[in-house]
């Protein structure tokens, strides 16, 4: 019985598709394919570049407020980040980065941009097994100091 060619060329690519499944390669005249198998990404973890924003707490002089930024991912855990809060009702609005590895610390810095927002801040922190990061904040260069939380990054 006489194999027609594309029913030849047919079989032969069933076999090395066949041997592909199970990890091999196929090298036949004119034809090369290979495999390679990849691990399914761990769908636990939270991806830097999925992460868009982060809010927590502050006291300031005794009273407390609310904070927020917006990120934007720059790569190595360090995020650009647009910051939002208030002191007594005004508007605060500041521009900086913030560094985190999402497990044990979280670092940022900003500078006033807007709003009633005045000079340069840093502030440094370790998350709980909460979730929660226990912060402190400083004025670059003035007197000004508090506390802050930061939740985990979303």
């Amino acid at each position: 019985m006489k194999m027609r060619k594309t029913q030849m060329n047919q079989r032969t690519v069933a076999r090395c598709l066949s041997g592909l499944f199970l990890g091999g390669a196929c090298l036949m005249p004119g034809l090369a394919v290979s495999a390679a198998v990849v691990a399914a990404p761990d769908k636990t973890a939270i991806k830097p570049a999925a992460i868009t924003s982060i809010k927590g707490t502050c006291t300031f002089h005794g009273k407390g407020s609310t904070w927020s930024a917006k990120l934007t991912a720059k790569g190595d855990g360090t995020y650009d980040a647009v910051y939002v809060a208030s002191w007594g009702g005004s508007p605060l609005d500041y521009v900086g980065t913030i560094k985190t590895d999402m497990k044990t610390s979280i670092s940022g810095q900003g500078k006033a941009s807007g709003g009633k927002a005045n000079g340069t801040f840093e502030f440094a922190g370790t998350y709980g097994t909460n979730g929660l990061a226990q912060c402190s904040y400083k004025e670059v260069g003035g007197k000004r100091s508090g506390t802050m939380t930061a939740e985990m990054p979303k």
